[in-house]
């Protein structure tokens, strides 16, 4: 231990010292011994000198040239990536304090390596919020850009409605007027007196909405009442059974026995629901089903019109509730009923969506705020 201490030079220096000495000190003895040769002498001295450049080689490379070479190795796997490597330190002389410091230069090169990481971690993860926060911001401009788009053209919209109105107020007006006749001409109890109250109905109906496109300039004040939607949905699909019987399609309504009730204008909704019933008949131009689904979902009622029609082409979905974006032939559409329907939707404080189905078809999925539950009568 306390040779470890000595500086390399000393030591190596006593090494070859020691070496020396027996070297000598053997070649003098073997050329005082009686009866050798001068040749034989020579040859020993020879032979000492090999052994004593053999023993300062092999002492050469114990204390200096194999700590060097293990060194050389390390700075070379600290450069290839690897600082967690490490000089074994064997002995406080010269190389020994060369390989603590080159351990510490390493140690501090591994923290640094680290502390690195961490910040460029940070950096990366600040920059993905960033980019993400971006990324919304663009598609929040983007949503807000197609919402004033789409406010364009509903005014425009609306402005065509209004003028529309001024030229079918008046023979809505003379229809009315006739079935009144008719129906004060009609024996009581007949099935004819039914299908004129239907049919007044129905113009009654027609005449709001006509006023409600006068009214289109201002602010629309939407009458609230308390409705059952499962009614409703019932309403409308006997009013349609006309409309798909003629095309071949089956109904199949699923609608919780309970009511769900909301607080709209049932004119307005059965108007939507009637414009969603007749796009899925025309979708389904060889006969189908028609599937309609309602349930209450924490306080929003929920309402799945599902048809097994062509469905929806994928770059249709996204203005599907334009005005005037329509996938049917001329003349068999105009492009307004769900955009009608999707005005009234929202105007109820609800949302609708579409998706195609997993086989064919789609599915319109209208969600309304529920009514507040009525206290129990005292």
């Amino acid at each position: 231990m306390l040779g470890a201490m000595l500086p390399l030079r000393v030591r190596f220096g006593l090494v070859v010292a020691a070496i020396v000495s027996v070297v000598i000190a053997s070649v003098l003895w073997l050329s005082f011994v009686p009866g050798e040769p001068g040749g034989t002498a020579i040859g020993w001295a020879l032979g000492g000198i090999i052994l004593g450049t053999l023993l300062v080689d092999y002492a050469a490379r114990r204390m200096v040239w194999r700590r060097l070479a293990h060194m050389r190795d390390v700075m070379h796997r600290a450069a290839a990536g690897q600082l967690t490597a490490r000089v074994s330190v064997d002995g406080l002389d010269e190389i020994g304090v060369i390989a603590g410091g080159l351990n510490d230069i390493l140690h501090g090169l591994e923290r640094l390596n680290d502390a690195v990481d961490v910040r460029v971690e940070t950096a990366a993860e600040s920059y993905r919020r960033k980019s993400v926060e971006i990324a919304d911001s663009h598609r929040e401009m983007a949503r807000w850009s197609e919402e004033l788009a789409r406010a364009g053209r509903l005014a425009a919209l609306g402005q065509a409605a209004a003028n529309m109105a001024h030229q079918i107020g008046t023979p809505l007006n003379l229809i009315s007027g006739y079935v009144q006749l008719l129906i004060q001409t009609a024996p009581p109890g007949s099935g004819s007196l039914d299908r004129l109250n239907a049919v007044q109905e129905q113009v009654a109906k027609v005449t709001a909405i006509v006023r409600g496109a006068l009214d289109s300039s201002r602010p629309p004040v939407i009458p609230r009442e308390r409705i059952d939607l499962v009614m409703l949905v019932k309403r409308v699909c006997q009013m349609a059974s006309p409309m798909l019987e003629d095309a071949r399609v089956g109904v199949d309504l699923r609608l919780p026995a309970e009511p769900l009730e909301l607080l709209a204008d049932p004119v307005q909704l059965e108007l939507a629901l009637l414009n969603l019933i007749s796009n899925s008949v025309d979708a389904m131009s060889s006969g189908g089903t028609l599937t309609l689904r309602g349930a209450r979902v924490d306080d929003r009622l929920r309402l799945h019109v599902e048809d097994t029609g062509s469905g929806i082409l994928p770059e249709v979905m996204a203005s599907i509730f334009d005005p005037w974006v329509t996938t049917k032939a001329p003349g068999k559409g105009s492009g307004l009923g769900l955009s009608i329907a999707r005005q009234v939707v929202i105007s109820h404080g609800g949302t609708i969506r579409v998706d195609n189905r997993e086989g064919p078809g789609a599915v319109f999925t209208i969600e309304l705020p529920a009514a507040p539950v009525m206290p129990p009568s005292a």
